[in-house]
């Protein structure tokens, strides 16, 4: 039972993270942060005393500066005003994964804010964890480019605040879409270690994320991507995770964990081909929460996830994990945000692949190992 006079964990949250909508049609839906958080209501999580609840910032100009271009900043806020920029494609901005809205710079400063306010918990010694859900979807923003549904990069920001603070950092991503806009705001320095697991860019955006992107300069060597096959399921993931993750992280020895919580790994998402659980994605959060009790303590960040009652039931279980709660089996029946839901845990669970596809799956995540293990085991000293 944890001493109910100090918190465990923190969740940065408010509403007004969920109330933006980027086109009618669009995958990325942030009200699923509210079923998130009505589910996190019904089931009693928010109750939990040691579990601290705080509500987001914005951003300040200067803050976000500190990894994006003035010029591409600026357009932003011109188009969040209502206003034209005829160069924004050169931004990427327009119709697609990154459409111009009125509300777009406030509501992705505020996004930013959140993941600052989750850093700054931590950093004080407030928490051992903190969650920011509305962050980590940005991973993919570039310097003076949106990209995949990101504009303002959160984790890079917040991590850059870190670094310019003297702490080393290690950046682990384990959305189904390689981290490329963290690893580009970090790939030529050692300061930060960023690990990404992803479904390889041989089948999915962005179309990165090798093995051979190992940084450049005095970043070589502290750039590691680990690629899955398509159909992974949980049992080859975790093992996976379990011989690059925790070894790299410990030789590297950083003064705090920064987790991206992607749930798209999830085995019923529109837009990937991974095939992971609930319950699966929870023991990963299980095993970084242990790695950060090891060094400075973690700051975590949501992601992509596009089946809305996975990405609800996934970071309920996952805050409950941070905070040490203990969730009842059944979804609670006065939640009814999404439809159709009945256990936390997907029982049944992705039906079992062809013996011969289970075979390339596992040998696929088995030559990553082993091309992780000789690029960077010997440099880390493992």
């Amino acid at each position: 039972m944890p001493d109910l006079a100090k918190p465990t964990a923190a969740l940065v949250y408010s509403n007004e993270l969920s109330q933006h909508v980027l086109s009618p049609n669009h995958p990325m839906r942030p009200v699923r942060l509210r079923y998130m958080h009505e589910l996190m209501r019904a089931s009693g999580l928010l109750d939990w005393p040691v579990l601290l609840q705080d509500v987001p910032r914005l951003a300040s100009r200067e803050e976000i500066l500190r990894c994006h271009d003035a010029d591409y900043v600026d357009a932003v806020r011109v188009i969040g005003s209502g206003g034209i920029v005829p160069s924004m494609h050169a931004f990427g901005i327009g119709p697609g994964d990154n459409p111009p809205r009125k509300g777009m710079y406030d509501s992705t400063a505020l996004v930013v804010g959140s993941t600052l306010v989750a850093t700054e918990l931590v950093r004080s010694g407030q928490v051992p964890v903190a969650f920011s859900p509305a962050g980590g979807v940005h991973h993919h923003a570039m310097f003076n480019r949106a990209s995949g549904f990101g504009v303002f990069n959160d984790a890079a920001i917040a991590i850059q605040g870190l670094t310019d603070a003297g702490l080393r950092v290690a950046y682990v991503d384990i959305d189904c879409h390689h981290g490329d806009g963290v690893q580009a705001a970090f790939y030529g320095t050692d300061r930060v270690l960023t690990i990404s697991l992803h479904e390889s860019g041989q089948w999915l955006f962005p179309g990165s994320g090798f093995v051979e992107e190992t940084g450049e300069g005095e970043g070589t060597g502290y750039s590691v991507n680990v690629p899955f096959a398509p159909y992974t399921q949980d049992d080859v993931w975790l093992r996976t995770f379990d011989e690059v993750v925790p070894p790299l992280v410990r030789a590297y020895s950083p003064d705090l964990l920064f987790v991206q919580l992607g749930i798209d790994t999830h085995f019923t998402d529109p837009l990937t081909h991974l095939q992971l659980t609930t319950q699966g994605f929870t023991e990963a959060v299980s095993r970084l929460l242990a790695l950060g009790t090891e060094f400075g303590g973690t700051v975590a960040v949501g992601g992509g996830g596009y089946d809305m009652g996975a990405v609800a039931r996934a970071w309920t279980m996952a805050t409950a994990e941070m905070a040490g709660f203990a969730l009842p089996e059944q979804v609670p029946g006065s939640f009814d945000s999404v439809t159709g839901l009945s256990a936390f845990s997907d029982e049944p669970g992705p039906a079992p692949l062809p013996e011969d596809a289970a075979q390339e799956v596992e040998q696929y995540a088995g030559r990553s190992v082993e091309a992780v293990k000789s690029a960077f085991f010997t440099r880390f000293g493992i």
